[in-house]
């Protein structure tokens, strides 16, 4: 199966892993509303969308467990336009920080800021172990989660276009380890890499 995020076992195990899922974004959503996290639980949904896809594709033959599918689905979609709705209104009441703090500056947020999606440190600017594997999945997931197209993005290339930056950035850096970002700006899905802060 291309999907990778997903793959397919037993129908009503399936539907029971959605269910949980669930469960666990919406308590995600909570977290982030709630400002306990910086970060909307976009991997999850990734997850969440997976398994939808492919049972929107092959639907499930009982009746019951379509049913289930059906009822499944439909609390999902209704809860992202309620989770989508109480953001839009605590940003427009002041209650996210990062505007909140914007306006302390005295000028607006940048809507085009990077928003940090997963990030891996290298050493001395070079991939090790599953690094790289980690970046490549996380940044076809995000990609794949805001609908951009994925079918074309085969690891081997992914590799060889990150492994030029990263020759860049060691040539400019002289050795000093590196941080590779998947980062989101302007809806865009990016690779970024940047020299890493001493923190130990």
């Amino acid at each position: 199966m291309a999907d990778t995020l997903f793959t397919p076992t037993e129908v009503t195990a399936d539907l029971t892993a959605l269910e949980k899922l669930l469960r666990r974004v919406a308590i995600e959503w909570e977290m982030f509303i709630n400002q306990s996290t910086p970060w909307p639980p976009h991997q999850r949904q990734a997850e969440i969308e997976a398994i939808i896809r492919h049972y929107l594709k092959t639907p499930p033959r009982r009746t019951a467990d379509r049913f289930r599918f059906n009822t499944l689905v439909h609390r999902y979609r209704t809860s992202c336009e309620l989770w989508a709705r109480r953001v839009r209104r605590r940003d427009a009441s002041g209650q996210n920080p990062r505007r909140r703090a914007g306006r302390d500056r005295g000028a607006d947020l940048d809507p085009n800021r990077a928003q940090v999606l997963h990030r891996i440190r290298t050493r001395q600017g070079k991939a090790s172990g599953d690094q790289m594997r980690d970046l490549y999945r996380a940044f076809r997931d995000a990609r794949r989660a805001r609908g951009k197209a994925v079918s074309r993005l085969a690891y081997r290339d992914f590799v060889r276009r990150v492994d030029r930056n990263l020759e860049r950035a060691r040539q400019r850096t002289g050795g000093r380890d590196l941080e590779l970002r998947v980062d989101e700006v302007g809806g865009k899905v990016r690779i970024t890499v940047r020299p890493t802060h001493d923190e130990s």
